[in-house]
Parts: structure tokens; sequence; C-alpha cells
């Protein structure tokens, strides 16, 4: 039977499963994800409950009837397979492409883990980094905390992180060139300072001026991020767009944070 993907635009799969075999949920989108495998490891069901996702929903849809290995290796040309000839697909893949490619398969990877038995059952399970194989957040962190000099390639060789579809690379690269220490000082409210960086980064991308002044999370000390941007504008436009992503930062992360606002040459040449 022929799936349109308006169907999942509409909520198709957007329901519960009966004894799942896991389940996992986004505590960042408050999706859950069910999977139901038989005991040949083949998944019979997939469904999620939260807020419609077409992505979400697509997916269990591409992923029922496949094998365990099968699943693991899910790419965008499943996607592009599956509704080759529907032009609602190609549309919205065109516009949002970016926006819900890696939500849902580190969800997907997560419930797999935990179908294996990887993740501990009351733990929510830390953040995937490469998804490709599997590296997680601790594993960066214990990268960093082994090493004086943190690079990508160090941790490629350590973890393989950034060796698949290198889609991780340049977050990886970001994410790597700031200084962090290596003591409990790496935690801020008990969320480790990289988790932060992950969340200040995402936020960051959605501040309006953000891709046009090109700014970028350089340091996080104490209670203090800054922020580089490359884009000649007067002092007064840098002061008001200041006070707007402090307030914009702040209330979307914590209002104890601190976002300082640095031109990226008067830093360079300091």
């Amino acid at each position: 039977m022929m799936i349109n993907f308006k169907d999942f635009i509409s909520g198709l799969n957007h329901a519960l499963t009966e004894n799942p075999s896991a389940q996992v949920t986004s505590q960042a989108s408050g999706q859950t994800l069910y999977l139901k495998f038989n005991n040949k490891d083949i998944l019979t069901n997939a469904s999620y409950a939260g807020p419609v996702d077409p992505w979400l929903g697509s997916m269990c849809s591409i992923i029922i009837g496949k094998t365990m290995s099968e699943i693991s290796k899910l790419s965008w040309k499943n996607w592009d397979q599956a509704f080759e000839h529907d032009q609602t697909f190609w549309d919205i893949k065109m516009e949002k492409a970016e926006e819900f490619f890696f939500a849902p398969l580190e969800l997907l990877k997560a419930a797999i883990d935990s179908y294996r038995e990887r993740e501990h059952l009351y733990k929510e399970p830390e953040a995937l980094i490469c998804r490709c194989f599997g590296v997680r957040e601790n594993d960066v962190l214990d990268y960093i905390r082994s090493t004086d000099d943190p690079t990508p390639e160090g941790l490629a060789m350590a973890s393989k992180a950034g060796m698949g579809c290198r889609s991780c690379v340049p977050q990886l690269t970001k994410w790597l060139s700031v200084k962090m220490p290596k003591n409990l000082a790496h935690f801020f409210k008990e969320k480790s300072r990289a988790h932060w960086l992950l969340e200040i980064d995402y936020m960051l991308s959605c501040f309006p001026e953000a891709a046009d002044w090109k700014m970028e999370v350089k340091s996080f000390q104490g209670t203090q991020v800054s922020i580089t941007f490359d884009k000649d504008v007067s002092q007064a436009e840098e002061e008001q767009v200041s006070v707007r992503l402090q307030d914009f930062l702040a209330a979307g992360l914590d209002s104890d944070l601190s976002f300082f606002l640095i031109r990226a040459r008067q830093r360079s040449n300091a």
C-alpha cells in the first residue's frame, strides 16, 4: 500500500505501542519512540508519542520489517527511495532538511541501545555526538580529559568519531576548540559543560543575526560565555544586538549565564 508523506504530516504512526521492546523519551522534544522486535530481532512495530513529527513518523514506517543491522545503517537514501515519487517529501526536504534528520536518528539510536541493554534502565542516555559509530558525550569528555591537546583527529583515532558520514565534524571541531578544565568545574548546575555547549550552540543558531554576523561560541568560563562575530557594524548596533542576544540566550538556557559578544578581529589581534 502506497503511503503519502502527507499522511505523516497528519500524524501517521503517532500512537502508543503496547508492550514495546524498547522506548526512549527525548527531554528536548518531549517525544517518545516505541520499538517492538520479534524473537529474531526484526522490528514488527514502531510508533511515537508527543508532538506530531512527519520525520519521526516516516522513520517508523521505513524501519518496520527491518533487521537490527539494517536499522543501524539507516540514512537519507532510505527516505529518498521510499518517497521517490512524492513531491511533498522533496519540497519539505529542500526547505527543512537540517531541522529533522539528526533528532529522530538520535532517538532511534538511543532506543536500540536500550533494547541491547547498553544503557542503564533508569538513566537518561548521554547525548549522541556521532551517530555513525555511536559516540556519546561521555566518550568525548573522556578523551578531552585524557589529553593536553584535544583535536578532532585525536578523537577520531580514540573513538572513530567523525570518520563516517562526517556530518558531525564541524561541531566536533568547534567543541574541541573550546578550552575547558578537566575537573569538576567541567560541570555547571549538574550538567557537563560539553552538554551546555551543545545547547548554547543550538540556541545561538536560532538567534536572528547569528548566521549573518558569523557568530561562534569561543569560550565558557565560570558563568560567562564568550561569543565572537565577524561583521562590520557600528558600536551602537553591536551594543543593541549584544543586549538582545543576552536576553534571548539567558531566557532559553539559564538566567545565571552571561553572554558576551566580541568582535572576532579584535580578539585575533589582541
